[in-house]
């Protein structure tokens, strides 16, 4: 029952049917009570006239005023509901009435009489109403006139009960409340019958028809029954319809397409060698496809939910890692981030992962989307090209000494010649010491020769200290033509002139003539029928940038260029180089000549140097005429820093300082203790690492050693592993190194320890004495420090 109840109230039609009981209720409503009203005034317009016609009449003397004696008369004028009728005196004498009781008597004997109105004033009829216990009463005085009188001298006075006026106006007001309720009854059923033809009906049609919409019968339509607003309404609900069906009809076809498109992705996740992955807004992985899925969940469970940093996955780099997490937070696109992982069977696998941003389109962040990718095989495949690059550069080193092998073993064979010359001369004439020192002389400079084609090959294979200087590129050629004499052979000839013969460069010089050794092989192999090769030197000024004149400069300069340059120009008249592998001649391992012939990383590492030594290098060619290489290094100044020839460096003695010699060779521990003994200094040696380490501890206590003198290159642990184990122990010691083939650069070496000092072997007693100076004064600053 109460569902049916709720059910009708919540219905259309009892809200229309309401609706129209509560308009009409309130519209009959004002218009009643205006009736009664209007009909109640009358009323009582008329009981007045009624009550105050007998005496007019009276007055105009067309009744008697006897008349006022009859009561039945009276009754029939004024009705049943007459209360008194009488003539009263203007004394107060009553003549007249409908009670003969009355007659004669005064007005003072009854009660509640309004004595105050019988004024002798009183020229028109009053009407008035009074209350006593009877009710309500209406009373009308009519003053009489005697001829020519100007006050009356006697009053009517009648009184009319009103309780006949009450009933009339409760008759009506029935008459009107049940005429009102049946006109509100029959104006709602023939409201409602016409709204439920025209509206309702039309309404539950177009509800229906909704309905159908809902269950997906997007087919039906209405038939438009007018042009009134339901009509407007069920041709609105048609375009709807047509509409919906047409849109579910493009959405349909867009879902076949999203799981054609799904399953497409699906099929491409599973087959491809890539990884695909999303994450929300928390930068926790949402979606892994199945091989990410796959290697997290080997590795470190289900990746569903977890951060980046909770994968199990390692950073090769310490700065990639921060860099993804950096990228992560400020919500920005990352590319190439590398990792690794272990599996299950312990080996080690590398990948590398892209991510971009996702956001809405309010521009809220929304997550991430990615792809993956296992690169294993590549990381593999490059240690392997490491490796190979490695054995090239080895092979090209020891093809770049087989081409110096002939001129180095006659320099050698020369310089050995002179030497073993010398120095037979030398002690046949023993009783003639300035023959002797003239001799020995002899056989110094000879050494010193073989030393410079010693550095040659070091630098060839790369175990020579670079050790900046000034250099006068002048003597660099000089030093430098009698071996590409030999290199070059008589079939090419050889033109070397400096147009400013005062040019300084500062670089390493063993480094610049491997360089324009490296050019010169380079030519020599551009003219296998002979031809020129020019080596010359010139300077210029190259202007910044901003000053330069693009259209008046004949030449073009690498835009971060400027200043002074001298310029080493090697030029051929050979094959020259094609125009389509001009800008590959550079690359490490390319190379036009035949296999077994070049490794193609000679021009590789010239490209090298020249940048460290902030320079830069320029080829012209042109294809059957030769090829020009110019190479542009900074000027200096003489003098900005000297080299101090070795005959020139001073004997510097000790005070008796303590000395500790390593090294493998015999002979070197007796040569470089006789000069330091000699020289003030007292010394013990050692042939091991381990035998130094044991002499250090027993003399730590007593008379201690103040410098550590130590070939780089030993037997069993080397030199640096000695000196980082002393230092371990005690900080006091200084440090000089010494070596002709140091295993490690000067860059490793000063990563490794610091501030040390270096000496080259062969070196002078002089050169010695300094290092172990140096090696006392930096061992002074670094205990004050």
């Amino acid at each position: 029952m109460k569902k049916l109840l709720d059910r009708m109230i919540g219905s259309l039609v009892f809200k229309i049917a309401l609706a129209i009981v509560i308009v009409e209720t309130i519209l009959l409503g004002l218009f009643g009570g205006y009736y009664v009203q209007y009909f109640g005034a009358e009323i009582d317009r008329r009981i007045a006239e009624q009550i105050s016609a007998p005496g007019r009449l009276i007055q105009d003397e067309q009744l008697k005023v006897s008349i006022l004696s009859d009561a039945a008369q009276m009754e029939r004028l004024l009705g049943k509901h007459l209360q008194q009728a009488m003539a009263v005196g203007f004394d107060g004498t009553i003549y007249h009435a409908i009670d003969p009781l009355l007659v004669g008597s005064s007005i003072n004997v009854m009660p509640g009489f309004p004595q105050e109105e019988l004024r002798p004033d009183l020229t028109d009829q009053v009407l008035f109403t009074t209350h006593d216990n009877g009710g309500q009463s209406m009373v009308s005085i009519t003053p009489l006139f005697s001829l020519n009188a100007s006050q009356p001298f006697m009053y009517v006075y009648l009184k009319v009960s009103t309780k006949g006026l009450e009933e009339s106006q409760r008759e009506m007001q029935s008459v009107l409340l049940v005429g009102s309720a049946m006109c509100i009854l029959l104006t709602s059923v023939l409201i409602f019958l016409f709204t439920q033809h025209t509206v309702l009906k039309r309404l539950i049609t177009a509800a229906q028809f909704v309905n159908k919409i809902q269950i997906g019968k997007l087919g039906s339509r209405l038939t438009p029954m007018g042009r009134d607003e339901i009509g407007t309404l069920e041709r609105g609900l048609n375009a709807m319809a047509e509409s919906l069906e047409r849109r579910t009809q493009q959405h349909q076809i867009a879902q076949d397409a999203l799981r054609d498109s799904e399953e497409r992705f699906r099929d491409f996740t599973l087959s491809s060698a890539d990884w695909y992955w999303e994450m929300g807004a928390d930068l926790k992985i949402a979606f892994a496809s199945y091989k990410f899925y796959q290697l997290i969940e080997e590795i470190n469970g289900s990746p569903q939910g977890q951060s980046f940093d909770k994968l199990g996955l390692h950073s090769e780099h310490s700065e990639s890692w921060h860099y993804l997490q950096r990228r992560l937070d400020a919500h920005m696109a990352f590319q190439n981030v590398e990792f690794s992982w272990t599996s299950r069977t312990g080996e080690k696998h590398y990948g590398r992962i892209n991510g971009v941003p996702v956001f809405t389109l309010d521009g809220r962040f929304n997550g991430y989307r990615g792809t993956g990718s296992n690169i294993t095989a590549q990381h593999r495949a490059a240690e392997e090209q490491q490796a190979l690059q490695r054995q090239l550069a080895t092979s090209q080193k020891l093809e770049a000494v087989g081409q110096m092998a002939g001129g180095v073993a006659h320099e050698f064979n020369n310089c050995l010649a002179g030497i073993l010359s010398f120095a037979e001369v030398a002690r046949a004439k023993v009783d003639d010491p300035e023959r002797v020192k003239e001799y020995l002389d002899h056989v110094i400079s000879l050494g010193e020769r073989a030393t410079s084609v010693a550095d040659q090959l070091l630098m060839f294979s790369r175990r020579r200290i670079d050790q900046p200087t000034n250099v006068r590129v002048q003597s660099i050629f000089s030093e430098m033509e009698k071996l590409l004499l030999t290199l070059l052979e008589h079939r090419i000839e050889l033109q070397i002139w400096s147009n400013e013969p005062e040019l300084y460069t500062r670089v390493d010089p063993t480094q610049l003539s491997a360089c324009i050794l490296n050019l010169a092989i380079n030519a020599r192999d551009a003219m296998p029928d002979g031809g020129t090769l020019q080596i010359s030197c010139s300077s210029i000024d190259i202007a910044p940038l901003a000053q330069r004149v693009p259209d008046e400069d004949d030449e073009t300069f690498p835009d971060n260029i400027a200043g002074e340059f001298v310029v080493i120009t090697v030029q051929d008249t050979g094959t020259g180089i094609p125009d389509d592998i001009v800008d590959n001649i550079f690359e490490p391992f390319f190379s036009t000549k035949e296999p077994g012939k070049g490794t193609g990383l000679g021009l590789s590492i010239v490209h090298s140097w020249v940048e460290e030594a902030h320079g830069f290098i320029k080829v012209e060619s042109i294809e059957g005429e030769g090829t020009t290489f110019s190479v542009y290094l900074p000027r200096s100044e003489a003098g900005i820093e000297t080299t101090r020839h070795i005959d020139k460096i001073d004997n510097l003695p000790g005070n008796g300082e303590r000395i500790l010699i390593v090294d493998d060779e015999q002979a070197l521990r007796t040569t470089a203790g006789i000069i330091l003994q000699d020289a003030g200094f007292r010394t013990e040696t050692a042939k091991s690492t381990e035998e130094a380490l044991d002499l250090l501890k027993q003399t730590e206590l007593n008379d201690p050693f103040d410098v550590i003198l130590t070939d780089v290159v030993m037997s069993g642990r080397s030199g640096p592993q000695l000196i980082i184990e002393a230092l371990r122990q005690n900080q006091r010691y200084g440090v000089v190194f010494m070596s002709g083939y140091p295993a490690r650069s000067r860059k490793e070496l000063d990563k490794l320890l610091g501030n040390y000092v270096f000496v080259k072997k062969p070196f002078r007693p002089a050169q010695l004495q300094k290092a172990i100076h140096d090696a006392i004064a930096l061992r002074a600053e670094r205990q004050s420090s």
